[in-house]
């Protein structure tokens, strides 16, 4: 049985209330859980109480989850809404602070040999610069990133989690990464380090022994040409236009004429490469 399978079986047993289940659910989530929400609130004493709610939450409300292969997305929504309610509740999101990163991990990285020809003065001038764009993100934008980059997660599922549509998802998540640009930009790094500094960030506040670091490529930021479009034009759902045609009222949105506009493109790009090449 693979491991997928494994969890759907374990989560359909707890949800009947076999003990055994429900306890091989909460250490299985615990790392991967507390890594989530310690990148969202780049503060461990407060990671390890929401931690410990969402937990609480996956116990008492696991009768609710209607699709046991949404496990996942379900927890990762829940630790997001306890996250929102805390900063909410005390007005904190962009008054967060950094703390307690792993010294011996950022000293082995300062001292390890990598391709990208950076040396030790320049990691750690990369390092802290990451650490303080990335804490100076609103809190969606950091979310999204941790969500494709460390959790791994495809963007339907990112959608699944956010509730929204996956176009969305995407739009988000190219927003996101442009905006850790430019804060990256501002304190003299580069565009071409952005998947460095996405992958040093992950390593950094990983938990010990865990896998959740993740690795991030230059693929995994893409988001595709129509989610570039919508995100450099406007939001996906746009300002709606109300257009009559023939007696009936159309309702076109940003998203219409994103996908109208990449036809197009495609159709005259393809009448040039026909001209040329008769």
């Amino acid at each position: 049985m693979g491991t997928e399978d494994s969890l759907i079986q374990m989560v359909r047993q707890a949800q009947l209330g076999d003990q055994g289940s429900m306890d091989w659910l909460a250490e299985t989530a615990r790392q991967r859980l507390y890594a989530y929400i310690y990148r969202l609130t780049l503060n461990h004493d407060l990671a390890q109480d929401l931690l410990q709610e969402t937990l609480l939450k996956m116990v008492e409300r696991i009768k609710d989850l209607e699709h046991p292969e949404g496990f996942w997305c379900w927890l990762f929504r829940t630790a997001l809404g306890n996250v929102q309610h805390h900063y909410r509740a005390c007005a904190r999101e962009r008054g967060i602070e950094f703390s307690q990163l792993s010294r011996e991990r950022l000293s082995g990285y300062l001292a390890g040999e990598y391709e990208d020809e950076l040396n030790r003065a320049a990691r750690k001038e990369l390092y802290e610069a990451v650490v303080d764009a990335m804490a100076r993100l609103r809190l969606s934008y950091r979310n999204v990133l941790m969500l494709r980059c460390y959790e791994q997660l495809s963007y339907a599922e990112i959608a699944e989690t956010m509730g929204c549509k996956e176009l969305r998802a995407r739009v988000l998540f190219f927003r996101a990464k442009r905006s850790l640009g430019r804060q990256l930009t501002r304190r003299g790094i580069g565009k071409g380090l952005l998947v460095t500094a996405l992958g040093l960030f992950g390593l950094l506040t990983a938990p010990a022994d865990s896998a959740s670091a993740g690795t991030v490529t230059a693929a995994s930021l893409s988001v595709g040409p129509v989610a570039t479009v919508v995100g450099i034009a406007g939001s996906p759902s746009g300002v709606a236009v109300a257009v009559t045609v023939a007696g009936a009222t159309l309702t076109i949105t940003m998203e219409h004429v994103v996908y109208l506009f990449v036809f197009v493109l495609i159709g005259a790009l393809s009448l040039i490469v026909g001209l040329y090449i008769e």
